[in-house]
């Protein structure tokens, strides 16, 4: 049971040091029970006072998803740069607020979110979280009511690409070389971590 232990512990951590934002996806359709068990992971994130304002559109048909698609800004810093539809995601999943006057839903926003793409990358699957989109098209296309806050989207589907991390030089932007491959400058620990006093 100890060494089990053990083994869950560094498969979570070895889970998140390689889980990368992906925006290239084979096209693979995502099956809704898989995309039901990252919005479950969802549902069980921690929520400020257990308020659980939060509710999920799942996204896998094609003609919406190509619709959806058509909406989003993808990678800031790779400029005019967008996915092809030949490489789009195969699923979304949209996370929306019930509560528009709750303070702390960004928060259980963004934890649900990590529950959704730390699931994805456990069942195989690539994902990026999205803030930049055209939210009233959405609205609009979806039905979503005007008392639900659209947060985000997370882009769903099986990886065609392999990002690599690599360590700040003096860019936190990231780029794609000549082959194509996004790197991805991240902080060293040294630079960030402070122990008992700054």
């Amino acid at each position: 049971m100890k060494n089990n232990k053990k083994k869950l512990k560094n498969d979570v951590y070895n889970l998140i040091i390689s889980r990368r934002s992906i925006r290239r996806y084979k096209q693979k359709k995502v099956k809704t029970d898989l995309l039901k068990k990252l919005v479950n992971s969802a549902r069980l994130a921690p929520s400020a006072a257990n308020l659980q304002p939060l509710e999920y559109i799942i996204i896998n048909d094609k003609e919406k998803l190509k619709e959806i698609f058509k909406t989003i800004s993808w990678a800031g810093y790779l400029k005019d740069w967008n996915p092809s539809i030949e490489e789009s995601p195969t699923a979304y999943i949209l996370i929306l607020s019930k509560q528009t006057k709750n303070d702390w839903y960004i928060r259980d926003s963004s934890l649900a979110a990590e529950n959704i793409i730390l699931t994805a990358e456990n069942e195989g699957l690539g994902s990026c979280i999205i803030l930049k989109f055209e939210k009233e098209k959405i609205r609009k296309y979806l039905k979503i009511p005007k008392e639900r806050i659209i947060d985000s989207i997370i882009a769903l589907g099986y990886k065609s690409e392999k990002p690599i991390v690599e360590d700040i030089d003096d860019s936190v932007k990231y780029w794609r070389d000549k082959n194509g491959i996004v790197h991805v400058p991240k902080r060293k620990l040294e630079d960030i971590l402070h122990i008992n006093k700054f």
